[in-house]
């Protein structure tokens, strides 16, 4: 099992660049790979959903193991779930895409969120430092 930890630093104007990073840690804690990847603006609401998509495309070599993907960012869970209550149509369409994304790579993907969880936010924290 690989728990990937994903921070997203979105970019507020249109002349900077999105910033994705994650960390890639085995069963023993240890680490395996991190990286930043640079993608140009999107809407920030929008910055999560792509970072998650850009990012599969970066695990392919993990692709037959159980992958847990560890965000700070509660309302991102929400929209991969679909249980979101915005009315936003371009978060609903990236959504989807996103869902599909996700089908597409494998079947044993979880997503779990730190934002609600100080200790768990430390660690998170500290594991993408």
């Amino acid at each position: 099992m690989k728990s990937i930890y994903v921070r997203v630093t979105p970019a507020y104007q249109e002349t900077e660049e999105m910033i994705f990073t994650y960390a890639v840690y085995d069963e023993n804690d240890t680490l395996v790979e991190k990286n930043n990847l640079y993608h140009d603006y999107r809407k920030p609401v929008l910055a999560s959903l792509f970072a998650i998509s850009s990012i599969l495309k970066e695990l392919k070599p993990y692709r037959a193991e159980d992958i847990v993907i560890i965000v700070n960012d509660g309302a991102l869970i929400d929209e991969l779930n679909g249980t979101t209550q915005t009315k936003n149509r371009d978060v609903l369409k990236v959504a989807e895409l996103t869902r599909t994304n996700i089908r597409r790579f494998s079947d044993t993907i979880t997503f779990e969120s730190v934002a609600g969880d100080h200790l768990a936010k430390l660690n998170w924290n500290s594991k993408l430092s």
